[in-house]
């Protein structure tokens, strides 16, 4: 059975992972497997949306440490290790497909840091996130430094990651980093009626939209780049489309050109 399952739901992909026995802890293999997912899902026009979710009773708990402590790994096995997890969070947060995370149960250390490079989460109200890095020597990755404090502020930042505290769904929605946090039991629908909004958007669009929202230097460069943005979504077929639907009273249809 892979370590990531891919399925194809519409324009929605659903990918999950699948190390249920292990709490989805993750491992090379799991990284490389849910990289090359992404990066299929980003290069696939017919997917709209990535969903992304984990087997059982958790997203996923981080580093694998029973692994960890098992093996002798070289330097360059470590740097392998890392790359590959780097890279799965970034590309999370700088494709153009937009990324929901449905967090249940728990995510941890790794979990956390691809729940929180999600555009999207949704997460039950019950689940337990943490950052627990700093508490049992070691250190976060993903971009967590950079990204949660614009999501959350620098104070909470620095509560969340020298101190490492575990924290429930229902404070993460609190504080802004969740888009919601529901009933266990309505978790999949959420995340579904999420995803069908946003397979309703403009693609192009969107995707311009989310690599702006990465964020520019400063207010002269996101004016020239919105600007840019702009013009070359007025050139596009999804633009007139929106034009017609608004002027029809209709919802428009996007076909991403």
């Amino acid at each position: 059975m892979s370590v990531v399952i891919a399925e194809p739901r519409g324009a929605v992909l659903r990918v999950t992972l699948n190390r249920p026995e292990r709490l989805n802890a993750v491992s090379e293999e799991l990284y490389a497997a849910l990289l090359e997912q992404l990066a299929a899902a980003e290069a696939d026009p017919g997917v709209r949306c990535v969903l992304l979710t984990g087997a059982g009773r958790a997203f996923c708990v981080g580093a694998d440490l029973k692994a960890h402590g098992e093996g002798t790994r070289s330097e360059a096995d470590q740097e392998r290790y890392v790359d590959l997890g780097q890279q799965v969070c970034a590309q999370i947060q700088q494709m153009g497909t937009p990324v929901i995370a449905a967090v249940r149960g728990y995510a941890l250390g790794a979990g956390a840091e691809m729940a929180v490079s999600a555009d999207f989460l949704v997460i039950a109200s019950d689940a337990q996130m943490g950052f627990p890095e700093v508490s049992i020597g070691t250190f976060v990755g993903g971009g967590v430094t950079h990204r949660l404090p614009r999501l959350v502020g620098l104070r909470k930042a620095t509560e969340l990651l020298i101190l490492g505290e575990r924290f429930t769904g229902a404070q993460a929605a609190e504080w802004g980093l969740a888009y919601a946090a529901v009933d266990p039991d309505r978790l999949e629908e959420a995340a579904g009626d999420l995803a069908a909004a946003l397979v309703a958007k403009a693609p192009i669009s969107l995707a311009r939209m989310k690599r702006a929202l990465l964020g520019a230097e400063n207010l002269d460069e996101a004016i020239r780049r919105e600007a840019a943005d702009l013009l070359a979504v007025m050139r596009t077929e999804d633009w007139a489309e929106g034009v017609r639907a608004f002027a029809d009273r209709r919802a428009p249809v996007f076909n991403g050109r």
